[in-house]
């Protein structure tokens, strides 16, 4: 089977492969969850070893192991695997569980390029620092989606990491907006959760949390907000500790949801059982610690509901980015933050600035990045949009003091700004039809309805940009077929 890179995967492998022949041993890619790292490792797999040169590709969690190794197969890449209670074989591509191998370095041939998957979990020390240690003069290639740790500290040399040069690969925006992720609609319940906790070993702690977060109001407000916003369809909600979890999923089940709970320590068929549930649709709901972080692939999952505030912004990147997935007839994913999240981490859209170096921010004391609050919707953004993305709510300037500018509300219009006789539900029905048309016939469904809204004049035209963004066109789309109809228009007369 051939696979075709996208365009910025192949700009990254371009970029890896002249740092290599630059000289460069310890090369760390950023690219979002969804960006597709394992195939491009598997790529660069792929030309090392039709060169000859031995991989040894280290990952830390068992799913892990077996998507790359899918995609190595689906490349035509025939791969070893060094896991427990497996023989040693003799292919030059091996992919290797970080435990196991550790323990046979003394047994293995020298490899000349390590991949390491995730690898925001290696430190100097750790049981990946001291497998790059022992085999100091091969190149070591790092993919992850956060390139710092729970501190902000980064990955770089002199940071406690290993890596000499970063490659940066596009933010989750431009995969939204590229059409390779779903679009992300962000909300808070009318009352932000507000409690502080103590800090335990890097991160809010848990028991606090636990007894916080499964507090009546708190539990029924998660179930209430489900219900409006996504209405049974399949979500994952991300809970402080197992118990939590398992309180989450009977209230679920009570309020008649198929919920389940998935820990580390449960039966690995039964866990894979509920996960594949969220997409054949036995499974509603299933409730979480820690479990679904790295290496669990769901498209079809349409939200996330967060019930654990965290320091950690790649624990929380991650969490978010698995409802970010593309899937067919899937417009947008829907964030329920309960915890405040987006106060210390932005929106999931924010741009973010990578370094070797890190960030080190308290987020107790450090200023919030700036969102703004839909008070119609309650939908959370980045920034200070001019109009709501999800429900159409109109904000406006207003200067204050003369000095700033502030936001005050006034009535929305834009939602009750249709065609003449459609409803929001016709709408709704329109795109999704549209997202299982072929493209010829969608681009024609869609610039029809450039025609019908052209009467509305600004109002039209931003609801046809909403419209395009919801189907996946590319930004200028929007411009060429409004200008397009109105000379179809003047063309008539």
């Amino acid at each position: 089977m051939t696979i075709h890179p996208r365009e910025y995967q192949t700009r990254m492998l371009n970029d890896t492969r002249q740092a290599i022949r630059e000289g460069a041993q310890r090369i760390l890619n950023v690219a979002p969850t969804g960006a597709g790292k394992t195939v491009m490792f598997a790529q660069i797999a792929q030309g090392a070893a039709a060169r000859g040169n031995r991989v040894y590709i280290i990952v830390h969690r068992r799913e892990l192991l077996e998507q790359t190794t899918a995609a190595l197969y689906n490349l035509g890449v025939v791969c070893g695997q060094i896991v427990p209670g497996r023989p040693m074989t003799r292919e030059t591509v091996q992919v290797a569980m970080v435990q196991t191998i550790v323990r046979r370095l003394h047994h293995l041939r020298r490899p000349d390029i390590l991949i390491m998957d995730e690898c925001h979990h290696v430190i100097e020390g750790n049981t990946f620092g001291r497998i790059i240690d022992y085999w100091s003069d091969a190149v070591v290639l790092g993919y992850t989606a956060t390139p710092a740790r729970l501190d902000g500290t980064g990955l770089g040399v002199g940071q406690g990491g290993y890596f000499e040069q970063m490659i940066e690969g596009p933010g989750i925006s431009d995969l939204v907006e590229w059409g390779y992720l779903s679009y992300p609609v962000m909300y808070r319940p009318p009352e932000e959760h507000a409690d502080n906790y103590r800090v335990k070993r890097g991160d809010f702690d848990t028991k606090e949390q636990a007894q916080a977060m499964s507090r009546r109001k708190v539990v029924g407000d998660a179930i209430e907000h489900y219900r409006e916003h996504l209405g049974g369809l399949p979500v994952i909600v991300s809970c402080v500790n197992i118990e939590h979890a398992r309180l989450m999923a009977e209230q679920f089940f009570r309020a008649g949801y198929t919920a389940r709970t998935v820990w580390g320590g449960m039966p690995r068929a039964e866990r894979e059982r509920a996960i594949r549930g969220l997409g054949d649709g036995s499974v509603q709901v299933v409730t979480f610690c820690d479990l679904i972080n790295e290496g669990v692939d769901v498209p079809v999952l349409t939200g996330v509901i967060l019930m654990r505030r965290t320091m950690s912004l790649g624990l929380y990147t991650q969490i978010v980015g698995r409802s970010l997935r593309a899937y067919p007839g899937k417009r947008r994913a829907v964030i329920l933050d309960h915890v405040g999240n987006y106060y210390l981490h932005g929106h999931i859209l924010a741009e973010r600035e990578w370094s070797l170096e890190g960030e080190k921010r308290d987020p107790r004391k450090a200023e919030p990045p700036q969102t703004t609050t839909c008070p119609a919707c309650y939908g959370v953004w980045p920034g200070k949009p001019r109009t709501c993305p999800d429900c159409g709510h109109e904000f406006v300037d207003r200067p204050q003091n003369g000095r700033s500018l502030d936001f005050e509300h006034v009535q929305a219009k834009l939602v009750e700004a249709l065609p003449e006789g459609a409803s929001r539900d016709e709408i709704e029905a329109f795109l999704a039809r549209a997202s299982e048309m072929d493209p010829q016939k969608r681009q024609r469904a869609l610039m029809g309805k450039a025609f019908e809204l052209l009467p509305l004049g600004d109002s039209g035209k931003r609801q046809l940009d909403a419209m395009r963004r919801a189907i996946g066109y590319k930004k200028g789309w929007t411009d060429y077929a409004w200008q397009y109809a109105k000379q179809r228009k003047m063309s008539r007369r």
